[in-house]
C-alpha cells in the first residue's frame, strides 16, 4: 500500500522519520520533498534514479536549479508510486557530507554529470564552493587539451553563474566560438553527443522534439520520467499510441495498486477516453472496489461486457454495504446496477442491502434511495414494507406486523421492542412471546428464548 511516510539516516545513523509532500522530474533530477514532524523541510536528491544525498532547507534561491525543477518540472503530490519505488530501491538512504558526495559523483559518474549534479545544491552548499568545484572540472579538460568536453562545462556554468566575470570572458573565448556557434544552432551531431545539453533542449521544446527526447530517456532506462511524459502528452491530446506506451510503462514497472493510482489520476483529465475507462474498470473489478465500480458506472459512455458484467454481479453478491462508505448517489447506483446484471436474484440482493442499511439509516433514508425504483417489481414489496415501517412506527395497533416486518429486515432490537410491546397490550396472546422466543434465539440468547419459547406454550395451552 503506498504511503507518504518514510525514514533517513543522519550522518549519525539516526532515523529520521518524514511524511513526503511531493517529488519532482526535472532535467535528469528526481527530487522528493519532504517534513519533519517539527515541520522542517527536507529534499531528497536522486540522478537517473539513483539516491545522491538528502539536505536540510532552510530557503531556496530563486533561479536556483531546484526552485526551476519544482516551477517548470513535472510535479506530483504525493503519496506517489515514484516517491515509493525511488525510496524503495535506494534504501537505506542517508545524509552525507559534501566531501562523502564529492566522493560518490567522482565514483559513479562522467566529470560532466559530477558537474552538472553540483548545481542541484546551490540553495544548501555554498555557491563559491560549487562554482570552484565545477570550475576544476573545466581545468581538468583543459589540462587535456579536451577543449569541447571544457566548452560543456562552460555551458553549465553558463546556467550556474551566468553573471561571474570569468563565466562571461570563457563564454566569448575566440577559442572556443566554433562550439558555441553549435550549440546556438542546436546541431544533431552536438545534440547525440552533449545528452545533458540535450535533454535541456528536448524538454523545452518537447511538442517538437517529443520522440527524440523520449529517445534518449529510454536508452538510460529512465522510465519515471517517460511516464510522465505520456501522461503530459495524452492530457494535451489523447493518443492510442502514447496511451499503449505509457501502459507498457505502467505494466513493466508498477504493481496493480500503483498502475491504478496513475490511471485514476489521469482519469481526471481524460474522463471521456474509452481505453482508459475500460482499463480503470477492469482494475477496479480486479481489486473488488465497489464503490469506484459505482462511481465509474455513472459515466453514460461506459459500456460492460459480458466478462464485466458477471465479474461486477458476483461482486454484488457479496456486498456488504455497511462496509463500503457508499453515498446516497451510489447506493442508487448500487441497485440499478442490481436490477440491470442480476434480475433474478435483485430482490433478494437489494432486500440484502437494505437490511444492512438499516443498521446505520433510518426507515425514511432507505425509503428515499428505494423511491426511483418503487415500481421495479424486484423493488415494490421492499419498498412497501419500509413505507408500512414509517406508517406504523408509533402505532401501538400494528407492533405485531413492524415487529415481523423488523426480525425480516435482521432489526432484532427493534423487532423485540415491538413484539415486547405487544406482549404487553396483549398478555393472553402466545403470538407475540413466540416471536420473542425466536428473535432471542437468533441472537443465541438460548435462555431467554426458552422462557419465552415456554410463556407461548402455556398461553396455547389456555387457548
Amino acid at each position: 500500500m503506498m504511503t507518504d511516510q518514510f525514514q533517513i539516516y543522519t550522518n549519525s545513523q539516526k532515523a529520521l522519520k518524514l511524511r513526503a509532500d511531493r517529488i519532482t522530474l526535472y532535467q535528469g533530477a528526481q527530487i522528493i520533498e519532504a517534513c519533519s514532524s517539527n515541520q522542517s523541510v527536507y529534499y531528497l536528491f536522486f540522478y537517473k534514479h539513483h539516491y545522491l544525498t538528502a539536505v536540510k532547507a532552510k530557503k531556496l534561491r530563486r533561479y536556483s536549479f531546484i526552485a526551476s525543477a519544482f516551477k517548470y518540472g513535472m510535479v506530483s503530490s504525493a503519496p506517489h508510486p515514484f516517491i515509493d519505488t525511488l525510496l524503495s530501491e535506494n534504501a537505506p538512504c542517508r545524509i552525507t557530507g559534501f566531501d562523502p558526495l564529492l566522493q560518490k559523483l567522482d565514483k559513479h559518474y562522467t566529470p560532466q554529470e559530477k558537474a552538472f549534479i553540483l548545481t542541484f545544491f546551490e540553495s544548501f552548499i555554498s555557491k563559491k564552493r560549487l562554482f570552484n568545484e565545477i570550475l576544476s572540472v573545466f581545468y581538468g579538460y583543459r589540462r587535456k587539451g579536451q577543449m569541447f568536453l571544457g566548452y560543456r562545462i562552460i555551458r553549465i556554468l553558463m546556467d550556474f553563474a551566468p553573471d561571474h566575470s570569468l563565466v562571461r570572458e570563457l563564454s566569448n573565448d575566440r577559442q572556443f566560438r566554433k562550439y558555441a556557434d553549435l550549440y546556438s544552432a542546436k546541431a544533431d551531431k552536438l545534440l547525440s553527443d552533449d545528452l545533458i545539453f540535450a535533454e535541456k533542449v528536448f524538454y523545452a521544446e518537447r511538442n517538437h522534439y517529443f520522440s527524440r527526447l523520449i529517445n534518449l530517456l529510454d536508452t538510460q532506462s529512465r522510465w519515471m520520467d517517460m511516464t510522465d511524459l505520456y501522461r503530459e502528452a495524452l492530457i494535451g491530446t489523447a493518443s492510442d499510441e502514447h496511451y499503449q506506451a505509457l501502459k507498457a510503462m505502467l505494466d513493466t514497472y508498477l504493481t496493480t495498486e500503483q498502475r491504478t493510482y496513475i490511471l485514476e489520476d489521469l482519469y481526471r483529465f481524460l474522463p471521456h477516453y474509452p481505453p482508459l475507462k475500460q482499463d480503470l474498470l477492469t482494475a477496479f473489478i480486479e481489486a473488488a472496489d465497489i464503490v469506484n465500480i459505482l462511481h465509474l458506472y455513472n459515466d453514460p459512455d461506459l459500456t460492460l461486457n459480458k466478462q464485466q458484467a458477471q465479474a461486477i454481479s458476483d461482486l454484488l453478491e457479496k456486498l456488504d454495504v455497511n462496509t463500503a462508505s457508499l453515498t446516497p448517489t451510489s447506493l442508487r447506483t448500487l441497485f440499478e446496477l442490481t436490477l440491470q446484471l442480476n434480475p433474478k436474484a435483485a430482490q433478494q440482493l437489494i432486500h440484502d442491502d437494505v437490511s444492512m442499511l438499516l443498521n446505520t439509516h433510518g426507515p425514511c433514508d432507505v425509503k428515499e434511495l428505494l423511491e426511483p425504483f418503487y415500481d421495479r417489481p424486484a423493488v415494490h414489496p421492499i419498498y412497501q414494507k419500509i413505507d408500512y415501517l414509517l406508517i406504523h412506527q408509533d402505532d401501538l395497533d400494528h407492533m405485531q406486523v413492524l415487529g415481523e416486518l423488523y426480525y425480516e429486515f435482521g432489526q432484532s432490537e427493534q423487532a423485540i421492542d415491538c413484539f415486547s410491546w405487544e406482549t404487553e397490550l396483549k398478555p393472553d396472546d402466545p403470538k407475540p412471546p413466540k416471536w420473542l422466543a425466536k428473535v432471542y434465539r437468533a441472537l443465541d440468547m438460548t435462555q431467554e428464548s426458552e422462557a419465552y419459547e415456554q410463556l407461548s406454550v402455556n398461553l396455547q395451552k389456555r387457548v
